[in-house]
C-alpha cells in the first residue's frame, strides 16, 4: 500500500512529484481523472486541470479528486501546488483548495503550507516567497515572470496575505519562521500551530533541504487517528518525504536518446519557455506557430492545415515545435479575448495524439502548466509512471497502454522549468 498520496492542480506539477519520488528510489504513479488508484506503488496521486479553473468547476474537480484518494490509508497527503504559488481568489485558488481539504478531512486542524523547493530555487523566508530566475533570486511580487503571469500575476510575496485573501476571512494565517530551526523551538511551534483554534492554515519557512527534512519529520510523526497528515506544497516536500523513508542514493539523470523525430507542443506563455522554443528553432527544429485565429475559435480546416504542416516535417525526420505563443508579449496571445487554457491545451494535445497515432513520432514534449492537464486528457492518458530522471521537476514519463501516446517517451515541462536547451537535450542532441 502507498505511504504517500497527492492531489495535484496540474499535470506538470504532478510530474514534479513523480520525479522527486523516483529520484529517491520510490515507485510513484499518477492517474488522471476518475481512474481507479493502483496500490502497487509507494506514492500515488491524482491530477487534473484545477489550476486553470474557477468557481464551481474548480470545486467539483477538487472534491472529486480528494474523495477519490481519501479511502487510502495514507501516512501523508500532499495537495500539490506550484512552487511559485501562482493562483488567485478566482483562478486555481490555493485558499479554496485548503477549504475543500477541510471539508473532506474536517478533523485535521490547521494545514501547513510549504511551497519551498530549495533544489529548484524556491525559498520561503519570514513568510515571503522567493524564486530564482536567470541566476538571480527575486521576491515573488518582483519576479520577472511571476509578477506578470498572464492569468495569475503575483502582486504580493507574503504567503500569509495571499492566503488570507483567498480564504476570504479577516484572520491572517500563522507561521513558523526560520529562527525556529536554529533555536530548538521548531517542534513546539509546529504543535502550537496545529492546535491553533479556528485556524485553517499556517505558512512554514524553508530555505534549505535540512529544513525541508524537519518538516517531513513533523508530518510523518503525527498521529493518524483521523486520516493522513496533510500538507499544501510543492515537489520539495515530496522530495523530503521520499528521503525520510528511502535508503537509496539519489538517482541522477542520464543521456537521452530519441527514437526518431521529436514533437514538442507548447501553450506556455512563460518567457522561460519562449527562450527554450527559440533555442530549438534556431538549431534546426521546424517552427510551427499556431495561427492567431485558431486560438480564439475552433476551425477544422485550420486544424487540418496545422496537422499537415506538422506531419510533413516529421515525415522528413525533422524535430518540430508547435506553439501557441512565444511569451506573454506575443501578439497572438495579447490580442483579442483571453486565451482559454482548456481549449488550447486540448488543441495541442490533439495534434500530439494524431501524430503519435500516425506513427510519426514516439517522443513528445508538452510545455505549459495551466494547459498540460487538458493536453494529456486529449491524448487519452489515464496513468503515468516515471521512466527516467531528467531535469529537476521534469522526468521522462510513460503513459498507460490505452492512450494515444502509449509507448512514447513523454516530457511534461512547466512554464518555468528547465534550462534553455531542454528540448535539444530531450531529443538527445546534447548531454542531459
Amino acid at each position: 500500500m502507498p505511504a504517500f498520496g497527492f492531489v495535484a492542480d496540474d499535470l506538470t506539477g504532478a510530474a514534479d512529484v513523480l520525479a522527486q519520488s523516483h529520484r529517491h528510489g520510490l515507485e510513484a504513479v499518477l492517474v488522471i481523472g476518475d481512474t481507479p488508484l493502483p496500490t502497487d506503488a509507494d506514492v500515488v496521486g491524482i491530477a487534473g486541470p484545477s489550476r486553470s479553473l474557477a468557481g464551481e468547476a474548480f470545486d467539483t474537480l477538487v472534491r472529486r479528486d480528494l474523495a477519490g484518494i481519501a479511502p487510502l490509508n495514507l501516512e501523508v497527503l500532499l495537495y500539490k501546488v506550484c512552487s511559485t504559488f501562482d493562483s488567485s481568489t478566482t483562478v486555481g485558488s490555493i485558499g479554496r483548495g485548503i477549504q475543500l481539504l477541510h471539508e473532506q478531512f474536517p478533523l485535521h486542524g490547521p494545514i501547513p503550507v510549504v511551497p519551498a523547493q530549495p533544489g529548484f530555487g524556491r525559498y520561503t523566508a519570514f513568510s515571503n516567497h522567493y524564486a530564482a530566475y536567470a541566476g538571480k533570486i527575486y521576491r515573488l511580487d518582483r519576479h520577472p515572470v511571476m509578477s506578470r503571469h498572464p492569468s495569475t500575476p503575483m502582486s504580493e510575496a507574503d504567503l500569509r496575505q495571499i492566503l488570507a485573501e483567498q480564504l476570504g476571512g479577516a484572520q491572517v494565517p500563522g507561521a513558523i519562521h526560520l529562527p525556529a530551526y536554529q533555536d530548538g523551538t521548531f517542534k513546539d511551534a509546529w504543535a502550537d500551530q496545529r492546535r491553533e483554534p479556528g485556524a485553517q492554515a499556517f505558512v512554514v519557512d524553508a530555505v534549505d533541504e535540512h529544513q525541508m527534512d524537519a518538516i517531513a519529520e513533523a508530518l510523518t510523526r503525527e498521529e493518524h487517528g483521523h486520516g493522513p497528515s496533510i500538507v499544501v506544497g510543492s515537489g520539495g516536500i515530496m522530495a523530503a518525504l521520499a528521503r525520510s523513508i528511502s535508503d537509496q542514493a539519489a538517482r541522477t539523470a542520464g543521456h537521452q536518446k530519441s527514437s526518431g523525430p521529436v514533437l514538442a507542443v507548447s501553450a506556455s506563455a512563460s518567457s522561460t519557455t519562449a527562450e527554450q522554443i527559440n533555442d530549438a528553432t534556431s538549431n534546426g527544429w521546424e517552427d510551427v506557430p499556431v495561427p492567431a485565429e485558431l486560438l480564439q475559435r475552433d476551425d477544422p480546416a485550420a486544424v487540418a492545415d496545422l496537422d499537415e504542416r506538422v506531419s510533413a516535417a516529421l515525415r522528413t525526420g525533422r524535430n518540430v515545435v508547435v506553439h501557441t505563443t512565444r511569451g506573454a508579449a506575443d501578439p497572438r496571445y495579447s490580442a483579442g479575448t483571453p486565451v482559454d487554457a482548456g481549449y488550447v491545451g486540448t488543441l495541442i494535445g490533439g495534434v500530439a495524439a494524431r501524430m503519435a497515432n500516425a506513427g510519426l513520432t514516439r517522443d513528445i514534449a508538452v510545455c505549459g502548466g495551466d494547459t498540460s492537464s487538458h493536453a494529456l486528457i486529449a491524448m487519452g492518458v489515464r496513468q503515468l509512471r516515471v521512466s527516467a530522471q531528467f531535469v529537476t521537476a521534469a522526468p521522462i514519463l510513460r503513459a498507460d497502454g490505452a492512450s494515444a501516446v502509449a509507448g512514447c517517451r513523454l516530457l511534461l515541462k512547466g512554464g518555468q522549468v528547465g534550462p534553455t536547451d531542454i528540448l535539444r537535450r530531450f531529443a538527445g542532441q546534447l548531454p542531459s
